[in-house]
């Protein structure tokens, strides 16, 4: 029969091998595009329950509920603008420590992107945000060299291509030279960018705007979904700072353990149990 300390060790040991376990989270995925069910496949691989919703207008008030109850929504209903409830609703799940993930579009999608340039600009406090009506598109796209963590973790992937399909924008006040600003493309404009609590009016949550759902699927396919796995993480607990936040905001979410639990600290609890157990042993002996 195995000894406490072992049935510890075991539990560190698997939160170790299967971080999706360790992380698991409840994701709403928004939209009727057939770009959103590889989303949803990619979230389910890592252990998160996963509810697929079609377009915004199509949801009932109790669906709404569900949606915004959720540790991660992401959106991608690209041709239809957003309801004042549903902005309402988007802004008040960011101020109480959701992840937001909203898609921009190009010039086919202004009413869309409208709506979330005034969710966007509500969060950030930054109300020279701006998001497509750009009226072209753009190519030769590059991840900056943002300290975001949204880059750099838990994988670096700013030497990867960003394959973004003609985005359009989604610009802060600084434009390409912002901290949030993570997407560049034509080496002038800014395509993504996401904000952490440290870079919002209220310090919690996290918004990330993504100019572009048909390259969504290559977030998933391409580098060993890497990309995907930096921006579900930002989600969960990423900042616009980069990774020495912490150091000197230690009570923003995600510092303290108030937002899902990585796997580290998992390990770090049970390895506690296990040296508590080896002492108490010791102390008997």
């Amino acid at each position: 029969m195995k000894t406490l300390k072992q049935h510890l060790f075991s539990l560190a040991l698997l939160a170790m091998l299967v971080p999706g376990l360790a992380s698991a989270a409840t994701v709403s995925v928004v939209g009727s595009r057939g770009e959103l069910s590889t989303i949803s496949s990619a979230f389910s691989s890592y252990g998160d329950t996963v509810t697929q919703y079609g377009d915004w207008a199509s949801l009932s008030t109790s669906q709404l509920n569900s949606i915004f109850s959720s540790d991660v929504v992401w959106e991608g209903d690209i041709f239809n603008p957003l309801s004042p409830d549903v902005q309402a609703r988007m802004i008040g799940y960011v101020q109480g420590n959701g992840g937001l993930f909203l898609t921009a579009e190009r010039p086919c999608c202004d009413l869309h992107n409208d709506s979330l340039q005034v969710v966007g600009r509500t969060l950030t406090g930054d109300n020279g945000l701006l998001v497509g009506n750009l009226g072209f598109d753009l190519y030769n796209h590059v991840f900056s060299s943002s300290p975001t963590t949204i880059l750099t973790s838990p994988n670096d992937i700013r030497g990867q291509a960003a394959l973004h399909n003609g985005p359009g924008r989604v610009q802060p006040t600084d434009g390409i030279s912002s901290d949030a600003c993570f997407i560049i493309s034509e080496g002038t404009t800014c395509t993504a960018a996401a904000w952490g609590p440290d870079a919002l009016v209220d310090p919690f949550g996290r918004l990330v705007i993504y100019g572009d759902i048909n390259s969504q699927p290559s977030l998933v396919g391409e580098y060993s979904g890497e990309q995907f796995e930096n921006i579900r993480q930002f989600l969960l607990a990423g900042f616009t700072g980069g990774n020495d936040v912490c150091i000197n905001n230690p009570n923003l979410p995600g510092c303290t353990g108030n937002n899902v639990p990585e796997p580290g600290t998992l390990i770090l609890t049970a390895l506690g149990f296990v040296a508590l157990a080896r002492r108490r042993t010791k102390s008997q002996d």
